[in-house]
């Protein structure tokens, strides 16, 4: 019995592909890298922008022949898609036998045995049983849900408000990601920086202190977190990713915009001034960190002013990397009720904040050409660096070990480097 998964969209939708096949693998499924092989396909679908419904919709669609020649075989539609689109996708797609929404995800195990028509296994052993997939890198899910209410954002709607997991519960997740061979911690939550819960001895647990807690757990090299929002991008979290060992100096800081105006229409919360001041507080506590950043270009009432303010602001911060999108509206979200750009207008702006994302991010990549780096390989002879750069090492090295490399060539996103003797000296720099 073997089991394929393809998954749209962001890295909550990867962790949430990730839990599920840990409960089909508990119940004696395992993982196949051919559809044809499989009994089970699982289809995790994203919501967010309507280009990533239409690919998940032609793939549920070309599902049918897949299943024709086996009629016994399972299609599971799971995600955020499927909780916005449920009745839709039933009518739709007849040979579609389970439906279940991203809401669904804590109880997919019990679901599961629902289709499968099978005795209900013991939940408590699901991830016990699951086995290990040999990668040092892992996503651990903190909290489900949004407390926010931006204008353009469907997220909230299908995912519902902010669920946190226990203190305890996270932190035994994550140790046995580490005795799986996990060494690289990514924390995820929709807005991860908000998280809080009573952790040991009825203690109030923060963002902060939850960092450091992960960060004191035997084994764990690295600890990452993703998405963070800016108005929870406390002193406190700053400090402790600055004094926290194990905390990279990398952060993934979703901007949208640079403008007031815009920021205010999409109900983000926080002002350009007041984000620059976070991105003034995170270079001073660590120099040489490493900012990533999402924009988004043609929304609704966007003037060629609030544009131009956009890119003076990729300008004024110098991300290492910008994910630029075009506005993209969602029934149901206020923006979605306002009129929208025209595309070539949309267009323009997406190619010209691109280009100056890429240039942008080209001139800091160059900046590591000659620095040492600490690699934790992951496969292949690639891994990542503590500022979640990816490169490629030279000659290769096994998965799992921290090796220093010379930094050879970074003219592609996969940067180039090579193996180096540390105790010979050596230029270094954060990246």
């Amino acid at each position: 019995m073997k089991y394929f998964v393809r998954t749209y969209g962001c890295q909550m939708n990867v962790a949430d592909s990730d839990e599920m096949s840990r409960h089909l693998r508990a119940r004696g499924f395992s993982a196949t890298d051919d559809p044809d092989d499989a009994s089970i396909f699982l289809v995790n679908t994203c919501t967010v922008r309507q280009h990533a419904e239409d690919r998940a919709f032609s793939e549920i669609g070309r599902l049918r022949r897949w299943k024709a020649a086996r009629p016994d075989r399972k299609v599971v539609v799971t995600g955020c898609a499927a909780e916005r689109t449920r009745d839709f996708l039933e009518r739709r797609f007849p040979h579609v036998d389970l439906v279940a929404g991203a809401r669904s995800i804590e109880s997919f195990g019990a679901i599961v045995d629902g289709l499968l028509a099978k005795r209900p296994a013991d939940e408590s052993l699901d991830y016990a049983a699951g086995a290990p997939d040999g990668r040092v890198a892992s996503f651990v899910t903190i909290m489900r849900g949004c407390n926010y209410s931006c204008t353009y954002c469907i997220v909230p709607h299908v995912r519902g408000r902010e669920r946190y997991r226990p203190m305890d519960e996270i932190l035994a997740e994550v140790r046995e990601r580490v005795e799986e061979g996990v060494r690289d911690v990514t924390l995820l939550g929709q807005t991860v920086n908000s998280y809080h819960r009573d952790g040991r001895a009825g203690r109030n647990t923060d963002f902060a202190g939850l960092l450091a807690s992960v960060g004191a757990v035997d084994g764990v090299e690295r600890v990452r977190f993703i998405s963070p929002h800016p108005f929870y991008m406390t002193d406190g979290v700053i400090d402790a990713m600055a004094t926290v060992p194990e905390v990279c100096e990398c952060l993934h800081l979703p901007v949208q915009s640079g403008s007031d105006a815009v920021l205010h229409a999409m109900r983000r919360n926080y002002t350009r001034d007041g984000y620059l001041e976070i991105v003034g507080k995170l270079r001073q506590a660590m120099p040489g960190i490493v900012l990533s950043t999402d924009v988004i270009v043609g929304f609704p009432g966007e003037t060629e002013d609030d544009f131009r303010q956009t890119l003076s602001l990729l300008k004024a911060v110098g991300f290492d990397w910008c994910f630029v999108f075009k506005y993209s509206p969602r029934q149901g979200t206020p923006a979605a009720e306002r009129s929208s750009w025209p595309e070539r207008l949309v267009e323009e702006r997406h190619a010209a904040c691109l280009d100056l994302a890429e240039r942008i991010g080209l001139e800091r990549r160059r900046r590591l050409v000659g620095t040492i780096q600490d690699v934790l390989v992951e496969e292949g002879g690639a891994g990542r660096t503590r500022g979640n750069y990816k490169v490629r090492v030279a000659g290769g090295a096994p998965a799992g070990r921290t090796v220093p490399v010379r930094v050879t060539n970074t003219d592609r996103a996969t940067l180039e480097a090579e193996p180096v003797d540390v105790t010979a000296g050596a230029l270094s720099a954060a990246g």
